[in-house]
């Protein structure tokens, strides 16, 4: 399980998801985070659900509360992408995505031995 800074709304923050997190997402969502991810499913309602849920151990806030924050900083000029992309890097440094999906995101994490494994898994099927 990795931790993604994310300070967007507040101060030393940052965003993670374990399994039980990641139950939490589904029983809310009705999708798994292999799906979310696979079918490109990262709409608006299942982000603020994900930042509700990946946050929580910074106080507990419904997803209404980030739908209003996301609105306000897209206001400010903040792009949609600067939420997208910690909520995938939080997804796949869960691990629940597999190896190759986590060192796809984190490269600079990858050493030869697991680069020439994920290769011949990818060559063997």
């Amino acid at each position: 399980m990795k931790k993604i800074d994310f300070e967007l709304f507040g101060p030393a923050q940052y965003l993670y998801f374990d399994i039980g997190r990641l139950i939490q997402v589904e029983n809310i969502t009705k999708k798994g985070a292999g799906e979310i991810i696979k079918n490109q499913d990262l709409n608006l309602g299942t982000m603020t659900v994900l930042f509700s849920v990946g946050l929580r151990h910074h106080g507990l806030k419904p997803p209404q509360w980030y739908a209003e924050k996301m609105q306000e900083l897209l206001d400010q000029g903040h792009e949609v992408t600067e939420f997208m992309e910690p909520l995938v890097k939080a997804l796949a440094g869960s691990g629940i995505l597999g190896k190759a999906a986590y060192y796809t995101v984190f490269p600079e994490e990858a050493t030869e031995e697991v680069k020439k494994e994920i290769k011949n898994k990818r060559k063997n099927g």
